[in-house]
């Protein structure tokens, strides 16, 4: 481990004894993120579901600020909760960060990865190939960043919510409720801002000139309407790996609501099954 810290993973199981599934979160986003919604239906499918808190995040070990660490470390900690729990290969299914992680995964570990499924992701971060952040995200998150940090328990909750809602396209209308009960589960588990996964997604290379190394079967999914990832970043992810499927679904912002799963689970349960 990088400095000599040992993480500890916070996991958990859902189903028997099927081919695994393993989530993997967004930046500051805890494993509670993978609702029931799509959870349910997998394990109902045959499908063993794994979930767990990236280190930095939820329940998981927080990593002293003067230690760096990249996506490749944050892969190792995939293959950790994997080996933990005895399971050889696994679909891998990232969202942003997440889906970061999955390719250097696939990259890295292709015998661990059954298949490969990425949500509102990108090859690179920072590549001058790749357009940016939309222009008034950027200014958004920097009036965020400067602003005082909330204290109280109702003023963090209000934080996730409105960053929720920053990330939301026209697609869906945004649900408050569920958006609020997010945040306040994620309030509630672990506060804590100052994680180092934006550091450690700007600190790893670009995989663009590497995509065709993924061998494993890939779907890429991605909102037309993403503040964060342009669609340029989806195309660059199906073009550069071999017999990628892609699916733009037209609206949807970086986000990945409860109600575009009537529409994504059967894609997804074809792509698993295939």
């Amino acid at each position: 481990m990088p400095g000599g810290i040992e993480i500890d993973l916070f996991a958990e199981s859902f189903g028997d004894d099927g081919e695994a599934v393993l989530l993997i979160s967004g930046a500051d986003a805890h494993c509670t993120r993978w609702t029931p919604a799509l959870i349910d239906p997998l394990v109902d499918a045959g499908y063993r579901v794994v979930r767990f808190d990236n280190r930095d995040s939820g329940l998981s070990t927080k990593v002293p600020s003067d230690v760096g660490y990249t996506l490749a470390d944050m892969a190792a900690d995939a293959v950790s909760v994997l080996d933990d729990l005895s399971i050889s290969e696994a679909h891998v299914i990232g969202r942003s960060m997440g889906g970061m992680v999955g390719q250097v995964l696939a990259l890295e570990n292709p015998n661990r990865v059954r298949s490969l499924t990425m949500l509102c992701s990108s090859p690179g971060l920072g590549d001058e190939r790749l357009p940016p952040a939309s222009d008034w995200l950027v200014d958004k998150m920097s009036e965020r960043l400067f602003a005082p940090p909330p204290v109280s328990h109702a003023e963090r909750v209000a934080w996730v919510v409105e960053l929720d809602r920053l990330f939301a396209g026209p697609r869906y209308p945004f649900d408050e409720a569920s958006a609020r009960s997010a945040a306040e589960i994620e309030v509630e588990r672990c506060w804590y801002p100052e994680s180092g996964h934006g550091p450690a997604v700007g600190a790893s290379p670009s995989r663009l000139d590497r995509l065709g190394g993924v061998t494993v079967s890939t779907l890429v999914v991605h909102g037309t309407a993403d503040p964060v990832f342009p669609v340029d970043h989806a195309l660059a992810l199906a073009e550069g790996i071999p017999d990628a499927s892609l699916w733009l679904v037209e609206g949807l912002g970086h986000e990945v609501p409860d109600a575009c799963l009537k529409d994504l689970l059967p894609r997804l349960l074809e792509h698993l099954g295939s």
